[in-house]
């Protein structure tokens, strides 16, 4: 079997096992089915491969984690030396809905990573609030006060998200949602995931807490989501929920699925997003053939 190195890296995470892992595929271009047999191997939505310095995320799982993918393939390739500083793209496979690729990339000095994202045109949802609290598994009173406001909203881009502003920690962080209503909701909103939020964070340099609810994820739950940050900060700056006078918000997230990730963003119906990220494997893996589909890995 052709052997080739492999990483394994969390994004937007502080500690190693936090934030969401992607796989990066360093100096090599890979047929489709070896791609999509080590991010099924890894657990990974998808791969980054750098072929003689450009970089291609190929989406598996239909997430379209293209902001992750950025952050986790630049960072990790600046950590070995291989990329220099400075302003990329990245190319993407796998993804119909998202905007027109590339995407520009800068990497700086310090190996952070940030995304250009193209224009988000975030609108109200036109379901009811009953059904948004019990998607999300909470009393529709946690909506009702912050949502006169600040509206429950969606982004189409990269699948669409449903962004749902929660108003206290206590009762986000009890959330329980409801497998079969979350995916009604999202399916009648034509989006792939919801991003609950609140203003009441757990650590005291970040400005919103957030949890990303996936009814194909494990769990009905992801630790992190670019995507997600994204139109989050997008629906803050429709709604002027800082009165403008934040530029710069944190995101904190996963931290109660034990995977805690940050996320930085701008205030801006065109964010900036960005991150750090950790390699926490690297290691050579066994591919199965080209022509193999169904083949199975070795690490």
């Amino acid at each position: 079997m052709e052997r080739r190195q492999v990483l394994l890296v969390d994004v937007f995470a502080e500690e190693p096992t936090g934030g969401r892992p992607v796989a990066v595929v360093p100096d090599a271009s890979l047929p489709d089915n070896q791609l999509d047999a080590i991010a099924s191997e890894l657990s990974t939505s998808g791969v980054v491969t750098d072929d003689d310095g450009t970089l291609t995320y190929r989406d598996r799982d239909g997430t379209q984690a293209v902001i992750t993918a950025a952050v986790g393939g630049y960072a990790a390739l600046s950590n070995r030396g291989s990329i220099a500083s400075g302003t990329h793209e990245l190319v993407v496979d796998g993804v119909q809905s998202a905007p027109s690729d590339p995407f520009l990339v800068d990497l700086a000095d310090d190996g952070s990573v940030s995304v250009d994202v193209p224009h988000e045109t975030p609108e109200p949802v036109t379901v009811e609030t009953e059904k948004i609290a019990a998607a999300v598994g909470v009393d529709v009173a946690t909506l009702d006060d912050v949502g006169a406001d600040l509206p429950a909203a969606k982004t189409d881009a990269f699948g669409g998200t449903v962004s749902v502003p929660v108003n206290f920690l206590e009762h986000l962080s009890s959330a329980s949602p409801d497998v079969g209503a979350l995916a009604s909701l999202l399916e009648s909103e034509d989006c792939s995931r919801l991003f609950a939020f609140t203003f009441d964070t757990l650590e005291p340099d970040t400005d919103v807490h957030a949890r990303v609810f996936d009814p194909d994820a494990a769990g009905n739950e992801r630790p992190a989501s670019g995507v997600g940050a994204a139109a989050c900060s997008a629906q803050c700056a429709r709604w002027s929920a800082f009165d403008g006078d934040r530029e710069r918000i944190t995101f904190e997230t996963g931290r109660f699925i034990d995977r805690p990730g940050r996320i930085e963003t701008t205030v801006s119906e065109q964010p900036t997003v960005g991150g750090t990220a950790l390699t926490v494997l690297d290691a050579d893996i066994s591919l199965p053939p080209e022509e193999d589909g169904d083949g199975i890995i070795e690490v």
